[in-house]
């Protein structure tokens, strides 16, 4: 039996090695394992005030309104990028998080909620990012935990889904972009 075992063990470590990270998380990442609930706020945020924010700020985002934008972010925000990306890093203060925006723009990158979760200083929000640009397309699950401040968005912490994804998409697409 324990023959067996190690045999098994080593084929299905030998054929997960085959498969690259990026492999594995386009795998878990395909829009149809995610579906898109019809009611996004989780069962008791409905009334948070940090909620209202960030639901909001979407809605500025997606009519790509600078002005209305500004009304519910910081000029102080932190807004943190993970990866090894040229867009990576913390964005610094209102004007570095338009910039920020600005490229996400230019990349056609949109989002769909999947799930908002709040109380009076936080709202978790996962959702599907994705960007079909010709050629330089990603299509990922993403978590971003905000911190609301006096009304607005103070902070910022996104996490990707597939950060390998994320870097080679960004990379490329502003390398061509330049």
């Amino acid at each position: 039996m324990y023959n067996v075992m190690t045999k098994l063990l080593s084929a299905t470590l030998f054929f997960a090695s085959l498969q690259t990270p990026t492999t594995l998380a386009k795998d878990i990442n395909d829009p149809a394992l995610w579906p898109k609930p019809a009611a996004p706020v989780a069962l008791g945020s409905e009334s948070s005030e940090a909620l209202k924010v960030v639901q909001q700020f979407f809605e500025a985002y997606a009519e790509d309104d600078t002005a209305k934008l500004r009304q519910f972010v910081a000029e102080d925000v932190e807004w943190h990028i993970p990866g090894k990306h040229p867009l990576a890093g913390t964005k610094r203060g209102i004007d570095e998080f338009l910039a920020f925006f600005s490229s996400l723009a230019s990349a056609g990158f949109k989002a769909e909620v999947m799930i908002l979760a709040a109380n009076d200083t936080y709202v978790i929000d996962a959702h599907r990012g994705w960007s079909n640009t010709g050629g330089d397309n990603i299509d990922i699950n993403w978590v971003l935990l905000y911190q609301i401040e006096n009304g607005k968005i103070k902070r910022v912490q996104n996490f990707s889904g597939n950060q390998y994804a994320s870097d080679q998409f960004f990379t490329t697409f502003l390398k061509h972009k330049s």
